[in-house]
């Protein structure tokens, strides 16, 4: 079995390890210079800044890779400062509840919120099929506040979208899947829970002591000489029973079957075959928002608040240019040099494109006006790092359903051609480790 992986991101190479380790002989071919796609850890100065991701969850999926890896030494947990998760309400820092015990004692939200709560399972469910937003869903089931103050912070964190345009039943299945399965939002989350303990105890949130980019270095120097850098795919054409990638530099490579593991928008790049033209631009229109990260060091006394937690969220509501800030240097050790702290902030996404796109001149002042008051900085940063993402996390906005049928019916159409990554089922790091083993697996059946 010849496969040919195109793109080195982490869902490229997830397949590629899963592939080679079935038997079959595997080809990366990535256009830029460097693995990873969006994991890029940068070190300067005694800093390490994570420029795009900023962490891993310990799913089974990455034990399985470092497993495979030389990286078992080199994971770190997240430390004891981090458990605690912060949101901005009425100007000021407010703690959020780490569950139910501390539910009634939150000012994260109103007695009305948490009434809210409590009566949810009560809730008459839905049972008609129709799509729906996920802002429509928790209005309908809880209240407006809830939205505001818990789901649109929730949300910029994880897709940097709007709940309003997010439909519940791909960008969040577990709350759809609970009122249509149990009735309830939270009895469905419940027994998810419950039924995912004594599977495969999850290890917390996890990274690495050269950050996350050792994960793809890790896997491209198990793979050695079968990924390939500087190998921009031009065609991807069918000749008979075989598939012939050619991509630039390179002779035109014979395979039996073809993986792409781009971002969405780079599939119309390949040179995939015309009769799929119409059906790759359901894919290749997915919006991607712009996000930028701009990582903050400071001297430890400079910055009154202990930090002592994960970081911050801004709702939407509280009309900050910050969508949320990591305390990096609470979370994980070694992000900054001694007597030094590192806040990584996220800017841009839905709720302000023009805010990813800018330059750190512009965005810095605003930034530093939303953290002073709320941290107590008294001083400007020592260390600045700006990384801009123009096209960053996929949306899975209403209709994303029509998203998914393309793809299928191109690999329906196309036998051999094959599609996973973040833009299809799931955007966090650990979904694309899992898509990527999946898919991997589904191509040594299939094939």
């Amino acid at each position: 079995m010849r496969v040919a992986v195109i793109g080195a991101g982490i869902t490229g190479l997830s397949a590629a390890i899963e592939l080679r380790d079935r038997g079959a002989q595997v080809t990366v071919l990535e256009a830029s210079d460097r693995v990873g796609g969006v994991i890029t850890t940068i070190r300067r100065d005694g800093w390490l800044v994570e420029a795009g991701p900023t962490s891993l969850t310990a799913t089974a999926a990455l034990e399985s890779l470092i497993d495979r890896t030389s990286l078992g030494a080199a994971r770190i947990a997240t430390q004891p400062a981090a458990k605690r998760r912060f949101i901005v309400r009425g100007g000021q820092l407010v703690a959020l509840p780490d569950g139910p015990g501390s539910l009634a004692s939150t000012d994260a939200i109103s007695a009305g919120a948490k009434f809210a709560l409590l009566r949810e399972p009560f809730v008459t469910p839905r049972r008609d099929d129709g799509e729906e937003s996920l802002a429509a869903l928790v209005r309908r089931r809880l209240n407006g506040e809830i939205l505001d103050y818990l789901v649109n912070p929730l949300i910029a964190g994880i897709y940097a979208g709007d709940p309003d345009r997010l439909s519940v039943k791909y960008a969040m299945p577990m709350l759809h899947d609970g009122e249509r399965k149990h009735g309830s939002l939270i009895v469905g989350a419940m027994k998810e829970m419950k039924g995912k303990r004594g599977v495969v105890r999850q290890k917390g949130i996890t990274s690495f002591t050269t950050g996350l980019g050792s994960l793809p270095d890790a896997i491209a120097s198990t793979l050695g000489a079968a990924v390939k850098t500087a190998a921009r795919v031009t065609r991807v054409e069918r000749v008979g029973s075989t598939w012939q990638v050619t991509a630039a530099g390179m002779p035109t490579i014979p395979v039996d079957a073809v993986l792409c593991a781009t971002p969405a928008y780079a599939l119309d790049s390949l040179g995939l075959p015309g009769e799929v033209s119409a059906a790759l631009g359901n894919i290749t229109r997915l919006p991607h928002p712009p996000v930028a990260t701009l990582a903050l060091g400071f001297r430890r006394e400079d910055v009154e608040h202990p930090l002592d937690g994960f970081g911050v969220l801004m709702p939407a509501v509280e009309r900050r240019t910050v969508l949320g800030a990591l305390f990096s240097s609470s979370v994980f050790a070694g992000r900054a040099p001694d007597g030094h702290v590192l806040i990584t902030c996220f800017l841009g996404g839905m709720r302000s494109p023009a805010d990813g796109r800018a330059d750190v001149a512009e965005v810095l002042p605003r930034v530093l006006a939303d953290l002073r008051p709320l941290l107590g900085i008294r001083r400007d940063p020592v260390f600045t790092n700006h990384q801009r993402w123009d096209r960053a996390i996929p949306q899975y906005e209403l209709g994303h359903g029509g998203v998914l049928t393309a793809a299928a019916n191109i690999e329906a159409a196309l036998p051999g051609l094959y599609f996973s990554g973040q833009w299809r089922h799931g955007v966090s790091l650990g979904d694309c480790l899992a898509q990527g083993q999946q898919a991997a697996a589904r191509i040594m059946a299939e094939r």
